[in-house]
């Protein structure tokens, strides 16, 4: 009975972070299953989902998706072969401060109470960049602003990452976005949900 104590115990402090990857470009194994192993070794739950190309698809999938623990999505390409070129990217949609209405009710752009599918990243602007902010420093490289289509009716922060590099740096790269996601998740995030 203490042994069952003291392993909920872990997976409570060690193993309680949930992400979601949903990956985009390539379909090559051989870079997933490195992501898997070395987030796997770090104590993450991380859920993957391929990524569709029609918005019905899409939406079937990130209703699944936002119905689960996860913290944050990953919208994300990752690349064999190329020579450390990497991509973060967020939404360049404003937050709801910038939807307020007369009366200080939060608004949706189109007037309306409820926010549209494609209004949904925008609740999570500021999140989603501070998000962005911590993986773009960690690779030493600017975070974009674009119009995102795997972020559209997504509930959660998340952020487009794109890490091309040659299969023996994959570790290190991994280890830059592992010290990017603690930062995140230990300084910005509550870890309510």
């Amino acid at each position: 009975m203490s042994l069952t104590l003291v392993l909920v115990l872990a997976t409570y402090c060690f193993g309680a972070d949930s992400l979601v990857v949903y990956q985009v470009g390539a379909k090559e194994q051989q870079p997933w299953t490195v992501f898997k192993d070395f987030f796997k070794e770090k104590g993450y739950d991380v859920l993957f989902h391929q990524g569709e190309t029609t918005l019905e698809k899409h939406l079937e999938r990130i209703g699944k998706i936002n119905r689960g623990p996860a913290k944050f999505l990953l919208a994300m390409e990752l690349v064999f072969g190329e020579d450390g070129s990497v991509l973060v990217a967020m939404t360049d949609q404003k937050g709801p401060e910038a939807s307020q209405g007369a009366g200080g009710n939060s608004l949706s752009e189109s007037g309306n109470r409820f926010l549209t599918i494609d209004e949904l990243p925008a609740r999570y602007a500021s999140e989603s960049g501070r998000l962005a902010e911590a993986v773009a420093a960690s690779f030493n490289v600017k975070a974009k602003h674009l119009s995102l289509f795997p972020l559209v009716g997504v509930d959660m922060p998340g952020i487009f990452l794109r890490i091309g590099c040659k299969q023996d740096k994959a570790r290190e790269m991994l280890g830059l976005l592992h010290r990017s996601i603690q930062t995140y998740l230990r300084r910005d995030v509550s870890h309510e949900r």
